[in-house]
């Protein structure tokens, strides 16, 4: 009697590494694996990848992984990765470069080579981005005019996962309508390619992938990937899509209004919308979903959980050089909101929303003799809450207000911040059950969606629960309606200051 194909089978390529799981039709984790890779840095301002690096990664990963779960109980392969990358390949697949990633922002000439032949508000309303260095485009100029024969051989521009998808069916060429929105070369509101701008930018549109929506299932696993990984020859791939779209689906955003907050290393607040949702200063983003015609709108704060990093090692560390955690969230806990005057501002890696500013210096203040390390504590809790906020509220300003807010991420693990985010957001937050598979989960959710175990995404979205929920407390409310302009005083009080200190050249 046949096996019952009742398991979907994701693979998640982050910027650290891999991480390959099996979920069951009820979106539980069954089995997971990770495996790390390198990121290289050749010069100032320049992140790379090697993609068979990551081919390697994900094949060990499924390799693992079947070993606890039987092949012939997957029903299809679920896709997710970084976006904004730059993988150039031939007609073969071969790669011709390592990814530029999305962290990379060598091609500031580029954008303003952009710059030149489409003003910054038309290309926003056309794409619904900013021309900013993290994206792809640029990054494809930089090649045709510094490797122009990279550029002569390259067939097709791919994504992270993308790539993956190739190496997986043998078919190159592809990407999702998510993934393809954030290179910034798509026609955003037409859901196709900027063939005008490519053109006059010089840029072959016609080596641009073809668009599929992520739950495309017309991929199957090869049979050289079968003697690889195991995973049985003729076995369906949903294509998937960006981290972000993924993260979305994930947390069980399908109703317009229904937003999650993403806490990590960066941070962000995002919800589905059914058009993109454009903001007169371009403070916010939009990209399609994978189903290709749905909306995300996104604010992003360049430095979440990383922040807070750097200041339990450096500011709250004491002797061993980093506090526990629960230390710091209890001594945050002893101090009342606002934190009695001081102030973070956690912009410790420039600025993206609100104030998409490359010299953006991080800011603590408002400190006395009086204040210890507990008001810090709460302070840099506060501050990026503040920061998280200020996405959310531009939304709002655009007329697309939150109505329902999930929290996922590493982040969302905290006993403070969903507490801190209700009251400053105004809105009860839950926290997903499983905040750490929220990415997985929405690729297996495409990958579902493809073969039929979910009839829509909507349905899909019944499997994602989660384990707290979150009401606005009065009283803090009301002390954050306080203290919040302040926070959004300090970015242009300090701004001289900051440019200085980059015309000094640090």
């Amino acid at each position: 009697m046949a096996m019952e194909k009742d398991l979907l089978l994701t693979c998640d390529a982050g910027t650290t590494g891999c991480k390959c799981t099996v979920f069951d039709a009820r979106g539980e984790a069954v089995c997971s694996v990770r495996r790390s890779y390198p990121t290289s840095y050749p010069r100032p301002n320049w992140s790379e990848q090697d993609p068979q690096l990551i081919v390697e990664a994900v094949f060990g990963c499924i390799r693992e992984l079947l070993q606890q779960v039987s092949p012939q109980r997957i029903a299809c392969v679920g896709l997710d990765g970084t976006m904004n990358g730059c993988i150039p390949v031939d007609e073969a697949g071969t790669v011709l470069h390592p990814n530029i990633i999305h962290s990379d922002t060598r091609t500031e000439k580029q954008v303003n080579e952009i710059a030149g032949v489409i003003s910054q508000k038309d290309f926003y309303r056309l794409t619904g981005n900013r021309i900013d260095t993290h994206y792809t485009l640029p990054k494809i100029l930089w090649i045709k005019e510094n490797l122009p024969e990279v550029y002569r051989k390259t067939r097709w521009w791919l994504n992270t996962k993308d790539y993956l998808y190739g190496r997986l069916t043998g078919r190159f060429g592809y990407t999702d309508y998510s993934d393809a929105s954030l290179t910034i070369a798509l026609d955003i509101n037409n859901r196709r390619w900027a063939t005008e701008l490519l053109q006059d930018l010089g840029v072959d549109a016609q080596r641009m992938p073809r668009l599929l929506a992520g739950h495309d299932i017309k991929g199957r696993i090869t049979r050289d990937v079968y003697h690889a990984t195991g995973l049985i020859t003729g076995t369906p791939v949903a294509i998937g899509g960006g981290d972000g779209a993924c993260t979305a689906r994930g947390a069980g955003v399908y109703l317009p209004g229904s937003g999650y907050t993403y806490i990590g290393s960066s941070a962000w607040v995002s919800q589905i919308t059914p058009a993109p949702v454009f903001d007169e200063e371009a403070r916010i983003f939009n990209y399609l979903d994978m189903d290709g015609v749905s909306y995300h709108v996104c604010g992003t704060v360049q430095c979440g959980a990383a922040a807070f990093d750097w200041t339990l090692k450096n500011l709250l560390g004491g002797d061993d050089g980093m506090m526990e955690i629960s230390r710091v969230e209890n001594m945050a806990r002893q101090i009342k909101p606002g934190a009695e005057g001081v102030l973070f501002l956690p912009t410790l890696m420039g600025s993206r929303t609100p104030y998409w500013d490359a010299n953006t210096r991080g800011a603590l203040m408002g400190f006395t003799l009086y204040h210890d390390q507990r008001h810090i504590a709460r302070a840099i809790y506060e501050g990026i809450a503040f920061a998280l906020n200020s996405c959310a509220e531009i939304m709002t300003e655009c007329g697309a207000p939150i109505r329902s807010m999930m929290l996922t991420g590493g982040g969302a693990r905290s006993g403070l911040w969903p507490d801190m985010l209700a009251s400053i957001y105004g809105l009860e937050t839950r926290v997903h059950k499983s905040p750490g598979e929220t990415t997985s989960l929405g690729a297996a959710i495409a990958a579902g969606v493809g073969v039929g175990m979910f009839k829509t995404y909507e349905e899909a979205a019944g499997v994602v629960a989660s384990r707290s929920s979150h009401p606005v407390n009065p009283v803090w409310q009301e002390a954050y309606a306080k203290y919040y302009p302040l926070y959004k005083g300090i970015y242009q009080q300090i701004k001289p200051t900051i440019d200085g200190i980059a015309a000094l050249g640090l």
